[in-house]
């Protein structure tokens, strides 16, 4: 090998060395201080790629628990406003039952129909003002335009991280039909004294009429007229009966459908885990294995910065020839 003063080789080449080395190093030291296996796109493009479509099926999948979290609580505030209304119904055919005793005389009627009128007030009330946030839950939210609300379109709750009706969970309108005390019996001037004076022979100015409560619901029908050998009792328990069993249908349909919730919530779940096992596998930085990486590059950087001195001095031996 020739003895030259103007280009060292073995000088060049330990630098060289000493420079994929250190930035080998830096590379391995941001790995372990961030965690992460990609730091740019030039480390894996296809795993880039794969990992941003897998954030964001993560972002939307969060946003999915939600969505199923906040239609559970939904449901389950019109369950509870439906448990009191049934209560409320039930307390009115328990008095209905009651007054058909003819042991009463016209007061004690007034006495159980002054009850009944609050019990109808009640439901009336919690009809107008049962809510979810600012959303009304029963009947028609008419703000003077045209009618809208749940009650008309029902609720389509996204449970899903995607587009497409796979990824969400339909609530009918007729579960947010009217709850009002005529809207659930058919019954229009519901009254224990008014049902008293017919049943003596007498007309009451304002006669109890029924007709198809307006639900929605499948099966429903009108209590219909008295037949042979019913009193006009019989018809308004008959009315009542068919409103609990509008409630009933309402709870069930609730119950069928808090129990999707909880499935896709589960689901969601699982689907969550997964996929953050998947993105870690492509994204994140294996500690154990850096520090090991770290280790041998700074043994490298050693040891080329040592044998980088001394290939700087090796043009010197040109002035023994001198």
């Amino acid at each position: 090998m020739a003895v030259v003063i103007n280009t060292n080789v073995d000088s060049i080449r330990i630098r060289n060395i000493l420079n994929s080395t250190t930035t080998s190093m830096s590379e391995t030291m941001q790995r372990m201080s961030s965690g992460m296996q990609i730091l740019s796109a030039k480390d894996d493009a296809a795993g880039t790629v794969i990992a941003a479509r897998m954030e964001v099926q993560l972002n939307g999948n969060q946003i999915a628990q939600k969505n199923v979290q906040n239609a559970s609580a939904l449901l389950s505030t019109a369950e509870g406003n439906l448990d009191v209304i049934e209560d409320n119904i039930q307390r009115i055919r328990d008095l209905t039952l009651q007054a058909k005793n003819g042991t009463y005389s016209a007061e004690e009627i007034q006495a159980m129909q002054d009850e009944v009128a609050e019990r109808m007030a009640e439901i009336d009330r919690i009809n107008s003002s049962a809510s979810h946030s600012s959303l009304r839950l029963f009947g028609d939210q008419d703000d003077g335009g045209d009618p809208q609300g749940l009650a008309v379109d029902g609720a389509t709750f996204q449970v899903g991280p995607n587009d497409g009706v796979d990824n969400t969970i339909k609530a009918g309108e007729e579960l947010f039909q009217s709850v009002e005390f005529s809207a659930l019996t058919g019954a229009t001037n519901f009254n224990l004294v008014t049902i008293y004076e017919k049943q003596l022979g007498g007309t009451p100015a304002k006669d109890v009429t029924y007709g198809v409560p307006a639900s929605g619901l499948p099966g429903t029908e009108a209590a219909g007229a008295v037949e042979a050998g019913e009193s006009q009792y019989d018809q308004a328990i008959r009315a009542l009966d068919l409103a609990i069993d509008n409630i009933t249908q309402r709870k069930s349909i609730i119950g069928s459908a808090g129990n999707r919730m909880d499935s896709a919530l589960n689901s969601l779940t699982t689907q969550y885990e997964n996929l953050s096992s998947a993105k870690s596998i492509i994204t994140d930085a294996d500690i154990a294995e850096q520090a090991s990486k770290f280790t041998q590059e700074s043994i490298l950087q050693q040891v080329s910065t040592s044998l980088l001195a001394q290939a700087n001095q090796a043009p010197s031996i040109a002035l023994s020839l001198v």
